[in-house]
C-alpha cells in the first residue's frame, strides 16, 4: 500500500520515531480473501449469476477482473519466494485500487509481505496498519533496517518506486532511488556473510480497462464537479468535449482564486497556460519560504509543502490559535502548493494526443475530485477508495525480475555503487514502461 510519497531513501524526510510493524499472519491472510471477494472481483459463483452479480457487495466494490497470464505469474513466483530477497516495485496508476491489487499479489506470493506507506496512512490507525505490516515512509534508517531484514528472511518488501505519483495509467514517471538502494544494500550484506541468496528488484505493471462504455457515469461525475465548484454546467453530449471545457473552466476559476492574472497567457494553448500558472504559484511560494533548490519542480513543491507544514506545527505549539493571521496565510499557502501539484497531473507529455481514451478521462476526473472536492462524508469516502465508473479488467504484467550483482553492490568505490543504483533504476523504469506500452498497443 502506498500513496503519494517520496522515496524512503532518496528524499530522506526528517525521521519520526519508528515503531516496527508486528505482522499478524492470520489477519493478513483473512484480509487477502476479503479483498479478493468483496473489494476486487466479487463473490465466487454469485458473481456469475445474471442480475445478482451486479448488486454492490456481490460484484466487488472495484469491479475488477484480473488478467494475470501464467507466464507472468511464474516470473513473479520465481523471484518472490522464501529462498530469495525481493523488493517489489509496481506502478501507481490509481489511488485505492493499487492498494487492493498489491494485496492480491501478496496473497498469491508473499502473504506476510511488508509494504511501505505514507506516514499519514500508518498514523490513521497504527495498530491495524502495523498488524498488516505497513512500514511508515518517515521511519528513516530504522524503517530501512526493518525492510532489509524482512527481505533477507524471504518475505518480500513492496514499495512504489515512482517518486511523484500522478495517477497516470500509461506513463511511468521518474523513479526515486529507494528501491535500488535497499536492494543493493541487501545484496552487499548477504555477500559479506558469504550467502548466495538471490536479491531481486521485481518490476510489476498493471493497466485498467473498462469493459464497456462508461460515458453516462462520467457525465454524472462532471455534474458533481461543476456543481461543487460553481462552474457552468456542461452541455456537450460528447464526453471528451465536455471534459476539455471542464478543464478550461477549472483552470480559470483556480487562477482567479489565487490571484493570478491570465491576461498575459491568453494567447497560449491550454498546457502552456497551465504551466505558466504553476510556475507563478511556485515562484510566489519560494518568495516566502527558503527551500533547497532542485531541477525537479515536483520536488521543489514537496519541499515547500514540508516547510509550510513545519512552520504551521511550530506556530500551533507556540500559540495554538487557528485564527491567527499567520495561520490563515499558511493554510492558503498549503492550498497553493496543492494546486501547483495538481496542475502537474494533466501534462502535455501524457495527454496532448489527438484523442483521449475513456480511461485517461476517468483517471483525470478522479484526480480532480481528490484534489478539489474534499469536504463532506461522500467525498472523503470516495477519495479514500474511489468508486469506478463501471466494470474493468486489470491487465497485470511482470517484466523479467532484475537480479542484483553482489560484486557491484559491494564495490568499495561509492561512485561506482551510486552509478550502479542509477543503472538499476533506469533498467527498472524502462522495463516497466515497455510492459505498459505493450499493453497499450
Amino acid at each position: 500500500m502506498n500513496t503519494t510519497v517520496d522515496s524512503p531513501v532518496a528524499a530522506k524526510p526528517a525521521p519520526a520515531p519508528f515503531t516496527a510493524p508486528r505482522a499478524n499472519a492470520f489477519l493478513m491472510w483473512a484480509l487477502g480473501y476479503i479483498n479478493r471477494w468483496f473489494i476486487l472481483s466479487g463473490l465466487p459463483f454469485v458473481r456469475r449469476i445474471p442480475g445478482v452479480r451486479d448488486i454492490p457487495g456481490f460484484r466487488g466494490y472495484l469491479r475488477i477482473r484480473l488478467d494475470f497470464p501464467d507466464a507472468d505469474r511464474a516470473r513473479l513466483e520465481r523471484a518472490v519466494n522464501p529462498s530469495t530477497a525481493a523488493f517489489i516495485g509496481p506502478n501507481h496508476p490509481e489511488f485505492g485500487a493499487d492498494w487492493m491489487i498489491d494485496k492480491e499479489l501478496s496473497t498469491i506470493v508473499a502473504p506476510k509481505m511488508a509494504s511501505w506507506a505514507a506516514k499519514e496512512i500508518v498514523s490513521s490507525a497504527p495498530g491495524f496498519w502495523r498488524a498488516n505490516n505497513l512500514v511508515s515512509n518517515a521511519g528513516g534508517d530504522d524503517a530501512m533496517e526493518y525492510s532489509i531484514k524482512w527481505a533477507i528472511a524471504g518475505r518480500a518488501v513492496l514499495l512504489h518506486p515512482e517518486g511523484t505519483v500522478r495517477w497516470t495509467g500509461d506513463k511511468i514517471h521518474p523513479l526515486f532511488s529507494g528501491i535500488a538502494e535497499l536492494a543493493t544494500e541487501t545484496a552487499r550484506r548477504l555477500a559479506e556473510r558469504g550467502s548466495n541468496r538471490a536479491v531481486y528488484i521485481v518490476p510489476i505493471v498493471w493497466k485498467l480497462r473498462y469493459v464497456g462504455d462508461v460515458s453516462s457515469a462520467m457525465h454524472r461525475d462532471m455534474d458533481r464537479i461543476e456543481a461543487a465548484l460553481g462552474l457552468p454546467q456542461g452541455n456537450a453530449k460528447n464526453v471528451a468535449s465536455r471534459f476539455w471545457m471542464l478543464q478550461k473552466n477549472i483552470l480559470a476559476v483556480q487562477a482567479e482564486r489565487f490571484g493570478y492574472s491570465e491576461n498575459s497567457a491568453q494567447r497560449l494553448d491550454f498546457f502552456d497556460r497551465q504551466d505558466a500558472f504553476r510556475l507563478w504559484l511556485v515562484g510566489d511560494l519560494e518568495s516566502r519560504y527558503a527551500v533547497e533548490p532542485s531541477d525537479s519542480i515536483e520536488r521543489r513543491i514537496r519541499r515547500l509543502e514540508r516547510a509550510i507544514r513545519a512552520e504551521r506545527s511550530r506556530l500551533r505549539e507556540a500559540a495554538g490559535v487557528e485564527a491567527d493571521p499567520r495561520m490563515v496565510q499558511l493554510r492558503d499557502d498549503l492550498a497553493r502548493a496543492g494546486e501547483a501539484m495538481r496542475l502537474g497531473g494533466f501534462t502535455r507529455e501524457v495527454y496532448a494526443t489527438p484523442t483521449l481514451s475513456q480511461e485517461q478521462i476517468a483517471e483525470s476526473l478522479k484526480r480532480i475530485r481528490a484534489a478539489l472536492l474534499r469536504s463532506g462524508t461522500t467525498n472523503v469516502l470516495h477519495n479514500y477508495l474511489p468508486r469506478p465508473y463501471g466494470a474493468r479488467v486489470a491487465h497485470i504484467r511482470v517484466p523479467e525480475p532484475i537480479r542484483i550483482d553482489p560484486e557491484r553492490a559491494s564495490s568499495a568505490d561509492p561512485d561506482e555503487r551510486e552509478a550502479y543504483v542509477e543503472e538499476l533504476l533506469e533498467q527498472t523504469r524502462r522495463a516497466m514502461q515497455d510492459a505498459l506500452d505493450g499493453l497499450s498497443s
